[in-house]
């Protein structure tokens, strides 16, 4: 006797439902959810904080900031990155290893990735480069093997506190209300058609980068 057709149903709802808890859609996308509650403790007042920011870039393409935090100490760009396992890799490292059991992914280095997101929002802004605070946090369950390598703004914890230990007054009010301005004015719409649009570019330069490479 053949299961019920409710059964079948039931079963490729929750096969589908697996495949999206393991992609690296839903990982990127719980990861940025955990740093949006986070940011919510952070005083309105003072801190500005936007999300899924996609700006175009000098170069014609666009860039995709996940979090932006302006403030009078700096404007802070949050690279956020949920992933589990080792982590491996140096600030000059062009890629960063993760382990978990034998295996070995590599990824493009979060720092490198991070800094074309401050280029792109300094220039956007007409704001000096020193003024923008890039931050790079892994949500997940990663543990950083090479941390004395790393600089002090790529953190597993402690988010907050890293943002509020910077007391410097960079920005007057004005400028505060300037970038916010520009940064609303300028985005791309947090919408599919932008992210498809980023996707494109991305793929777009790694294919200009291989063609590079090739002798």
């Amino acid at each position: 006797m053949s299961p019920p057709y409710w059964l079948w149903l039931l079963l490729i709802f929750m096969m589908a439902l697996t495949a999206v808890l393991r992609s690296a859609w839903f990982k990127g996308w719980q990861g940025e959810m955990v740093i949006r509650l986070a940011c919510k403790f952070l005083d309105p007042k003072q801190y500005h904080v936007l999300h899924n920011v996609t700006l175009p870039a000098p170069d014609g393409s666009t860039t995709q900031i996940d979090h932006v935090i302006i403030s009078r100490f700096g404007i802070f760009v949050v690279e956020t990155k949920n992933y589990g396992g080792a982590i491996y890799g140096s600030k000059h490292d062009r890629t960063w290893t993760q382990g978990i059991g034998n295996k070995k992914n590599r990824f493009f280095n979060p720092l490198r990735q991070n800094y074309r997101h401050t280029r792109t929002l300094a220039s956007l802004l007409g704001v000096p480069h020193e003024k923008m605070k890039s931050v790079v946090v892994f949500t997940g369950s990663a543990r950083l093997k090479t941390k004395n390598k790393l600089p002090e703004n790529v953190l597993i914890r402690g988010l907050l506190a890293y943002i509020k230990s910077h007391r410097e007054m960079l920005l007057s009010q004005d400028e505060v209300k300037r970038a916010r301005k520009a940064v609303a004015e300028t985005r791309l719409a947090p919408n599919l058609a932008a992210h498809r649009r980023h996707v494109r570019n991305v793929r777009a330069r790694l294919g200009a980068r291989a063609k590079q490479k090739r002798p």
